[in-house]
Formats: C-alpha cells, structure tokens, sequence
C-alpha cells in the first residue's frame, strides 16, 4: 500500500494520489456526480496525461477539466500516519505551563513531486488510467464509512 492507495506499484499511487487530491477539492457545485461522471474524470486524466511535460504540469491541465481552482491541503494527505501530540511550552513572565494539540505539518506533495520519476508517474497515467481511476474510487470507498461517522469532513471548511 502506498499513499493510502492499495497497490505495490508506487508509481501509479503517485498518480491516483494526485487524481484523488484533485478530484477531491472540485467545485462541487460546478462539476457534480452524475452516470458519466467517472468516464468524464478519465478522458480528463488520459488528455492531461499525454499533454502534459511533467506531474507538476499533470496537475495545472487536469485542474480546469475538473473544475478544481486550487488543491485543498486536506485532500493532499499521503497516507503517512499523523500522530497527534501535545506539546508543552513555560511562559516566564506567567510562570503557566501552556500545552498546544500539535496534529503535524499538513502535506503539500512537494516531497512526492519532488522525489518521484515524472516520466513513469505520467506513462501510468496515460496507458493505466483505468487503474489509476479504480485505485482513486476504491480509496473513495473506503473512507465513505469514516466520513459517515464524522472522522473526514468532505464539506467545505475555513482553514
């Protein structure tokens, strides 16, 4: 499993993270789920996939398609495990210890996009798209319950 996506090919993770990232923060209002949704969200990956020079240039051509205006940090989650601590501070002019909840640095993919081999993420795209497409809904799917009890908040919220 990589990047919560359940596969051995990292590769096609890297990519289905980054349609799921996307797919995640559309406009909801402008692009809505309906029967052809999915075959929509794929025509979409395959063009941006062979037009595309890298991921980062994956990303700016797949964002308009699925009316996306900027990648909401939420859904850019990698799959690593945030472990939520409590960090303690002394204030000297008080004498008051003050603790602060830290839940980790939010993710940007600037590691993955840095670190990954564009040209195979992008050929996974392309030729696997369907795979890619199957990892993201299977990903969808299995969060579904999570988000029923509460644990993941697909509405929109202020950060």
């Amino acid at each position: 499993m990589f990047y919560g996506f359940d596969t051995s090919d990292e590769n096609a993770a890297i990519g289905a993270l980054l349609v799921y990232g996307i797919y995640r923060s559309r406009d909801q209002k402008r692009f809505k789920v309906s029967p052809d949704m999915w075959g929509q969200i794929e025509r979409a990956v395959k063009s941006s996939a062979k037009r595309a020079m890298d991921c980062n240039d994956f990303i700016e051509k797949l964002k308009p398609k699925l009316h996306c205006s900027s990648i909401q940090p939420r859904w850019m989650w990698d799959g690593d495990q945030m472990l939520e601590a409590t960090v303690s501070a002394y204030n000297r002019e008080t004498g008051e210890i003050i603790e602060i909840a830290d839940r980790g640095r939010r993710k940007f993919w600037t590691r993955i996009l840095e670190e990954c081999d564009h040209k195979i993420v992008l050929e996974r795209l392309y030729q696997r798209t369907a795979l890619i497409i199957a990892l993201v809904r299977d990903r969808l799917e299995r969060e579904r319950p999570l988000e029923a009890r509460g644990l993941i908040n697909a509405e929109e919220e202020a950060e």
